[in-house]
């Protein structure tokens, strides 16, 4: 009986990380027990989390490093502070496309963090201009949506810098953005490609077009890899390798 005691409480403290959190190292429990209060973290730290955490499942949010800048108007060494101390939790990991969770965070928050956690999202999410479509098209069903995503993955367009992808509502959204001026997205959902941007006025409304024609570019250059090979096979990374 002793032994058993002893070998629970070793496998709890397993799943204990510590964490400075103002001057302060405080324990916290990482398990699927939904203890785990956003009150232990600075609001660094939870901007992140609510980022990485927004319309998605466990990992399928991946932000670079610039694109958290730019994103959550952090200065980078602040941020620097922040991922270091969540991947010292275990909520988030550095991949080769960005950061991303390795915890479902629904499951692990208490309620009220839960609640705190929505709500920060949708400030996020209300800080930026109105998106526009400028190009639309019809995916074939000889293409798959994971291959159209792997052509354009961490793809830089000139000015268009990589900033994450994000899945949710039953699709995928790619994100670039110019000159910290305006955004691109690139919308994957029902076989659909939609490109829209944020960018106002005419001068930036034109450079947002042009960007919109340059990633159409790619993913025609897919389409027409796939007439050229009736066996389809794929010779790209299935979306799962980055996951």
């Amino acid at each position: 009986m002793e032994n058993k005691n002893r070998q629970e409480k070793e496998e709890k403290l397993l799943n204990q990380k510590e964490v400075k959190v103002d001057n302060k190292m405080v324990q916290i429990i990482i398990d699927n027990s939904a203890d785990l209060s956003l009150d232990d973290f600075q609001i660094n730290d939870k901007k992140v989390l609510s980022l990485l955490n927004q319309d998605s499942d466990v990992g399928d949010n991946q932000y670079t490093f610039n694109g958290l800048v730019r994103k959550l108007g952090i200065h980078q060494q602040s941020l620097t502070r922040s991922l270091h101390r969540l991947e010292n939790s275990g909520l988030i990991e550095k991949t080769d496309y960005g950061y991303k969770l390795t915890k479902n965070l629904d499951s692990i928050l208490v309620q009220k963090s839960r609640l705190d956690l929505e709500n920060l999202s949708n400030k996020i999410s209300h800080q930026y201009g109105i998106f526009e479509q400028i190009l639309q098209l019809y995916i074939p069903t000889n293409v798959k949506v994971e291959d159209v995503i792997n052509k354009l993955l961490g793809r830089w367009f000139g000015t268009l810098r990589w900033i994450g992808i994000v899945e949710g509502d039953g699709g995928y959204v790619l994100q670039w953005i110019s000159n910290d001026k305006y955004h691109i997205r690139l919308k994957l959902v029902s076989r659909y490609a939609v490109i829209e941007s944020d960018a106002s006025g005419t001068t930036l409304k034109s450079e947002a077009t042009i960007h919109a024609h340059r990633i159409l570019e790619q993913i025609a250059k897919l389409l027409k890899e796939r007439q050229e090979r009736p066996d389809g096979k794929n010779r790209y990374r299935s979306l799962g390798s980055y996951n």
